[in-house]
């Protein structure tokens, strides 16, 4: 059987080791991950893309008929 008492002294030694480990979990963080800092670069662009297909569709199907140039 594993001795609670001893996991908590190995992982005291392992930030003891690096004292500023405490200090540097921020950066293992979810929301600090590449995926989601590249979702976070366009909040907008997916309903935006969508709109804008939407847009277009509507213009070719019940647009001008008459081409101008």
């Amino acid at each position: 059987m594993v001795d609670p008492i001893k996991i908590i002294d190995r992982a005291q030694l392992s930030t003891a080791k690096d004292p500023w480990a405490a200090r540097e979990a921020w950066r293992n963080h979810p929301s600090f991950s590449k995926m989601s800092q590249l979702r976070g670069m366009f909040p907008g662009f997916g309903i935006a893309s969508g709109l804008f297909a939407i847009y277009l569709a509507y213009d070719h199907f019940a647009g001008a008929k008459e081409k101008k140039h």
